[in-house]
């Protein structure tokens, strides 16, 4: 046994890992921040899902079918992809976290979503990884990027860097809480800026957020990404909110 696993048994032995959620200890040395009870509570997006947004098809017989919402509207980003859908323990996990100001389930939730297997995203095929920016007042109240935190775990997972900086949101925007579609894409419009074009040229960029609900902010990102001269887009959000049908 290396002295590494020595360090890691003694630990694990003083400080077992306990649920994010139950705070219920762990029984595995994984990167499990769930026990397996409230892991079963959670509803993890899969199966009949729309190829651009990555909603779910519930009552779908069918597989790949574009969603009317994209054939509609085809969304800038060339797929989005989340890891759960937001209710249940989830909802109440995100909201301690960003709102709660709880850098410690900031860290296990960037832990987990670094964990999930996306089958359709070919890691290898990109180049940066971008999480959607605060504006710079609510980052001084808030005091962290949710977004940042989520794409640091993904970066170090995947060896794929991240930069912060490159792009930019310049408008104070309204909350986007409690509007419609329509609403939160004209809230959101020309409210970001990328900097440093040259550094996104020819670049595929995973641009990373952590829900998604109409897809608006995600979307007014990545277009101003493919205006300054990205590749690709792809979004991965640790939760995406229910279509309600």
């Amino acid at each position: 046994m290396s002295l590494r696993d020595l360090f890691l048994n003694i630990t694990y032995a003083l400080f077992p890992p306990a649920c994010l959620l139950c705070n219920s200890m762990i029984q595995s040395r994984t990167k499990e921040v769930f026990c397996p009870g409230c892991r079963e509570r959670l509803v993890f997006i899969g199966g009949h899902i729309c190829p651009s947004c990555g909603r779910n098809f519930p009552d779908s017989p069918s597989t790949g079918h574009v969603c009317g919402h994209c054939i509609e509207k085809p969304p800038c980003f060339s797929m989005a992809r989340a890891a759960l859908s937001y209710e249940s323990l989830i909802l109440e996990a995100i909201h301690r976290f960003k709102y709660g100001r709880n850098p410690v389930f900031g860290a296990a939730l960037a832990s987990f979503l670094s964990t999930v297997e996306f089958p359709d995203v070919d890691w290898k095929t990109y180049d940066l990884i971008i999480p959607v920016p605060l504006h710079i007042r609510k980052l001084r109240q808030r005091g962290f990027n949710q977004s940042l935190i989520l794409a640091r775990g993904l970066s170090k997972t995947h060896r794929i860097p991240v930069n912060f900086s490159l792009l930019k949101r310049r408008k104070l925007t309204l909350t986007q809480t409690g509007l419609d579609k329509k609403q939160r894409e004209k809230n959101v419009k020309n409210a970001f800026i990328v900097r440093q074009q040259d550094r996104i040229e020819g670049k595929n960029i995973i641009l990373v957020d952590d829900v998604y609900t109409t897809g608006a902010t995600t979307n007014e990102c990545a277009r101003m990404l493919i205006r300054a001269g990205a590749g690709r887009v792809a979004v991965i959000v640790l939760a995406s909110v229910p279509v309600v049908h």
